[in-house]
């Protein structure tokens, strides 16, 4: 009777071995599987956006190409413009009273007139083209049409009385001045 329990026994063992053999292939199979998958799929996405990536490139490599070109074309007036200022620069530095002011004004250039409109329209800024002689304190001003690009007609004259700066916190204020006019 013990030789039976003893065979059952060994019968029983053999077969908890074979199923716990089975069950640590099993593991280990599905390890393999388990892992390389999500790699496959780490690839597979990599792989589709580095193609995704070069399709576009290929797609936009014209512009690509245009804006090298721009680039470059930009750089070679930079030289040429650079080397040109400075020949003028030395030319001026070595003759300063033959390259003065050509002009018969101090100052002239583009000024933005703020003008009153009647309400409800309160004030608009207006460009004009304005011309300034400090000896005569005569003061030239004619309006600009953005349209036409150019300026319209004679404009006014009139001599300046008074010219001051506003005192303004506003960084978009901070140039602005009042003028006053003598004969008005």
């Amino acid at each position: 009777m013990a030789d039976i329990q003893v065979e059952q026994n060994r019968q029983h063992f053999y077969e908890l071995s074979l199923e716990y053999v089975c069950k640590l292939q099993e593991i280990q199979e599905r390890k393999k599987f388990e892992f390389v998958e999500p790699m496959l799929s780490f690839f597979q996405g990599m792989f589709t956006f580095y193609h995704q990536g070069h399709e576009l490139a290929k797609d936009f490599n014209h512009y690509k190409m245009e804006l090298q070109i721009n680039i470059q074309n930009t750089r070679n007036r930079f030289e040429g413009t650079r080397s040109e200022v400075e020949e003028l620069m030395n030319k001026i530095r070595q003759n300063p009273k033959d390259h003065k002011r050509a002009s018969q004004f101090t100052a002239e250039g583009y000024l933005y007139v703020q003008e009153k409109r009647p309400p409800p329209f309160g004030s608009s800024w207006v460009k004009h083209y304005c011309m300034y002689r400090k000896a005569a304190k005569k003061f030239n001003i004619i309006p600009f049409e953005h349209r036409s690009g150019g300026k319209l007609g004679d404009g006014e004259v009139f001599f300046l009385k008074e010219c001051t700066r506003r005192h303004t916190d506003s960084i978009d204020r901070r140039f602005c001045f009042d003028v006053e006019a003598a004969d008005r």
